[in-house]
């Protein structure tokens, strides 16, 4: 599983335009539960014309309250990762369509970004999704566990008891 994923616009938009896409984004982004880190968007740092962003899918280790580290659940991470990679295709794609603009998806890696698929005006490639499958078909993780909004719950209040 990917601990994370950015994505980069890849036509340019007015200053204003970018400012009500950044809007949009975080309107859509706080529509869901994030396990790690949101969905959000930002002028990209190389070209202010361009959108991009960064979401972290993954903990591994959880600072607990004295500031001990400790592991998260691997299959509890990998299930939760999987949920928030598919929101965030979802939303890209949204938004993609929407405004009809194609968004370039890269494994932030150094010394630099991994490109690993588009979406296109709102068409995910399908190798985005090839991404996440393997580790969800080695962990067994099932279609319902994705989509089982209480089991989420669960596990966000069996991590994070202080939120």
């Amino acid at each position: 599983m990917l601990p994370a994923l950015s994505y980069t616009s890849l036509e340019e938009f007015e200053d204003d335009y970018i400012e009500a896409l950044v809007e949009e984004a975080a309107d859509v982004a706080s529509e869901h539960v994030w396990w790690n880190q949101p969905f959000s968007l930002s002028a990209d740092k190389r070209n202010p014309n361009l959108l991009s962003g960064l979401t972290k899918l993954m903990h591994r280790y959880i600072e607990d309250s004295t500031g001990e580290a400790r592991k998260v659940e691997y299959r509890d991470d990998v299930l939760m990762g999987a949920v928030d990679t598919l929101t965030l295709f979802e939303m890209l794609a949204f938004l993609s369509k929407e405004h009809e603009f194609t968004w370039q998806v890269f494994i932030p890696i150094e010394p630099r970004p991994k490109p690993v698929g588009r979406i296109i005006e709102g068409e995910i490639e399908p190798k985005l999704f090839e991404l996440i499958m393997p580790e969800i078909d080695a962990l067994e993780i099932t279609e319902k566990e994705l989509n089982d909004t209480k089991l989420h719950q669960t596990l966000r209040e069996t991590h994070f008891p202080q939120r």
